[in-house]
């Protein structure tokens, strides 16, 4: 008899190699995480170092755009960190997702760790700001929400399904509108590395540095910062 998984709306629970857990999307036919790397050690490497959030949190408020929400592991395990500092300034998170049914699926779900961290992200989800820390999350296609977003951001996270499975969220006008909503000091990061994704951040006006190597030795992700934008 086959393996009898349980499933949320669409969504299927794995374990990951840090022995976190992920989802795989039945709809994008992808999983949220690389399961040989590990869903926190992901977020942890690939977003919240990589960005240097925390560096930036150590001498001004700073404002983040977090795309997509998706299991809200790059937040929980940015908001950790957060925590384990002292004197960080105000962290201002606006948080943008297609799928309403993954707010659903964190509520009373003890799969995700660091445990602490996602119960605080529970309760800003719910518009509670908590240890200086603000969250408002739009459920909307990104690319209309692209449209009329103006503030400036000192960081994004940038974090939607492949350029195989979301094509749309890989487009240079998406990258274009990034580098409209990014302070001239601002940065990108994302998981892909792919020369065909750099060249577009590139022509996009970013230039791209490689992040660095993961504990586990596998794929570095991307680091993006403006430069004289080319036309």
């Amino acid at each position: 008899m086959a393996n009898l998984v349980p499933l949320t709306d669409n969504k299927k629970p794995f374990v990951t190699a840090d022995g976190s857990f992920s989802y795989y999307n039945l709809t994008y036919n992808e999983a949220y995480h690389a399961k040989s790397i590990g869903a926190y050690t992901e977020s942890l490497h690939k977003f919240v170092f990589a960005s240097g959030i925390l560096e930036k949190l150590r001498y001004k408020e700073v404002w983040l755009l977090d795309i997509c929400f998706g299991l809200g592991y790059n937040l929980a395990v940015l908001i950790n960190e957060y925590l384990k500092k002292q004197g960080l300034h105000k962290l201002n998170i606006l948080s943008v997702e297609k799928d309403p049914s993954v707010l659903s699926l964190l509520e009373n779900n003890y799969l995700f760790w660091p445990v602490h961290s996602y119960s605080i992200l529970r309760k800003l989800l719910e518009g509670n700001p908590v240890n200086n820390i603000d969250l408002n999350i739009i459920i909307d296609d990104a690319t209309a929400v692209f449209e009329y977003l103006t503030f400036p951001f000192d960081v994004i996270f940038f974090d939607p399904f492949s350029k195989s499975k979301n094509p749309e969220m890989w487009d240079i006008n998406v990258f274009k509108k990034l580098y409209s909503l990014l302070k001239n000091d601002g940065c990108i990061v994302t998981y892909a590395c792919s020369a065909s994704v750099r060249k577009k951040f590139y022509k996009a006006g970013f230039l791209s540095y490689d992040t660095r190597n993961l504990p586990t030795g596998f794929q570095k992700g991307t680091l993006m910062k403006k430069f004289v934008y080319l036309q």
